[in-house]
């Protein structure tokens, strides 16, 4: 049986090379057919995939041609006629049907090797020319060079949308590979920001429109501040959210929700001074309230180095070394997870990053896509200031020293003028509306008293909708210009 075997086995092969052509041929030929619907679907409706799923069809039919092809493989018996149809004359089929006995009479032995003779003789796989199915090739060709013919007509998504996806995707690709260089993460937080930065790189392959590829952007810088957020300690947002009930401590509140180092280092400086300036009433009445904080801490570190400030300042004083415990303990809370939220920044503000997305036309650009413009502005007392220029930024010159103003409560107080002015009519003349708001008249403080709520508010209020990270660093500039 092996010498049989043996003789058969080239045109075996050939058979089942044969075989497999056949079925790869005709499979690829409905590849290239649904490959084409899926071309020119994505012609109408945006599919940013189309390509890889026309590469992933013709890949699964390579794959099912192969498996089918040696699952019918020629068997022995049609090997042989074949043989036998070639020149064989039935004799390689009897003698490999001879074979399968266990014992032979001379005669079969005879017819056995005679079979086995004409084997030798003849090269049956050289005889054997295979049929190629010429139809299904030349359809396949031709749905094939449809299908890259259509691929030059144009897209259903925005040119814009197409310039802007990229310059983020770039800037995407360059976060992820700071992020795997960066040595200073653990493997979980490198995981976590590569997921967040390949989930929006997906996003933005889809987006058809520019507007939608921003908003796609937004969304992922919100959920990157809120994971800057929730990377800080509860100790640090349980100080947070006692210390902002006062006006005094509610800087060195945003600076621990916020776990930055040098945010707190400088509101503790800031306080410090602040101290100075308040009677020994006032310190007592802060250090009473010091001390109801305390009891409201996990972290019994944190907890001693308010208590002991309090009983200080119960007494109307509050010395630097206790003042520098208290900003010790802040600052180790800090620490944990302080890496994590560099990275975050980072990434937030690569993503806020916007580059001129195509060249000036004539050579003339009025402004760039940051929307920065050219204004002159001056401001006095309580904010009320003029502005000269097209879309400027004006700036005041700041707040006059020992100035009082309202508290946020009394913003709308009884009795205040609003004018909005109107458009100029045919005349030339415009039309304005005088208002009086309807409220009650709050308490007025000083201003360095009341301008930390603003600012606080201001902040909360951009954090909880989707504004850009740049815009957001806009309003942090401003209001550190009204501070200083």
């Amino acid at each position: 049986m092996g010498k049989m075997q043996a003789l058969l086995t080239p045109l075996k092969r050939k058979l089942f090379l044969e075989g497999f052509l056949q079925k790869l041929i005709r499979l690829w030929m409905a590849a290239s057919i649904i490959g084409l619907a899926v071309v020119l679907l994505s012609k109408i409706i945006f599919f940013p995939y189309a390509m890889l799923c026309v590469f992933t069809i013709f890949s699964l039919a390579t794959v099912f041609a192969t498996m089918f092809a040696f699952l019918k493989q020629p068997k022995w018996q049609d090997v042989a006629k074949t043989a036998d149809s070639l020149g064989g004359q039935e004799r390689m089929v009897t003698a490999l049907e001879l074979l399968e006995k266990q014992e032979l009479s001379k005669i079969e032995k005879m017819v056995v090797e005679d079979g086995i003779s004409i084997g030798e003789q003849m090269d049956f796989s050289k005889k054997y020319g295979m049929r190629f199915p010429k139809k299904p090739f030349l359809c396949m060709v031709l749905f094939v060079t449809l299908t890259m013919a259509s691929g030059f007509l144009p897209s259903p998504r925005e040119e814009k949308a197409e310039i802007y996806a990229q310059a983020k995707l770039d800037q995407i690709e360059k976060v992820i590979k700071e992020v795997e260089q960066d040595a200073t993460l653990s493997l979980e937080e490198k995981k976590l920001l590569q997921k967040e930065m390949k989930g929006l790189a997906k996003e933005l392959k889809r987006v058809t429109t520019k507007e939608a590829g921003e908003t796609a952007v937004q969304e992922e810088q919100q959920k990157l501040k809120k994971l800057e957020k929730d990377s800080v300690s509860k100790e640090l947002k349980q100080v947070a959210k006692e210390f902002e009930k006062q006006e005094i401590t509610a800087p060195i509140g945003e600076a621990a929700e916020k776990g930055d180092i040098g945010a707190i280092e400088s509101a503790m400086a800031k306080f410090q001074e602040q101290l100075k300036q308040l009677t020994k009433e006032q310190i007592s009445a802060l250090g009473q309230q010091m001390a109801t904080d305390a009891t409201q801490m996990s972290s019994e570190d944190l907890a001693k180095a308010l208590e002991q400030l309090a009983k200080a300042m119960a007494g109307g004083t509050a010395s630097s070394a206790q003042l520098n415990q208290l900003k010790n303990q802040l600052i180790a809370q800090s620490m944990q997870n302080t890496q994590l939220r560099k990275a975050l920044q980072n990434a937030n503000m690569q993503l806020g990053e916007t580059k001129m997305e195509q060249p000036c036309e004539s050579g003339q650009c009025e402004a760039t896509e940051s929307g920065q413009g050219q204004g002159q502005g001056q401001g006095q007392g309580q904010g009320q200031g003029q502005g000269q220029g097209g879309s400027g930024d004006g700036r005041g010159t700041g707040h006059i020293q020992g100035e009082e103003i309202f508290t946020r409560k009394a913003s709308a107080k009884a009795d205040y003028d609003t004018q909005v002015g109107g458009t100029k009519n045919e005349g030339g003349n415009s039309s304005l509306t005088q208002e009086k708001t309807i409220g009650e008249e709050g308490e007025r403080l000083p201003y360095e008293r009341v301008f930390y709520s603003y600012q606080n508010e201001a902040m909360k209020a951009l954090d909880e909708q989707n504004t850009p990270y740049g815009m957001r660093q806009l309003v942090a500039e401003y209001f550190s210009t009204l501070e200083k």
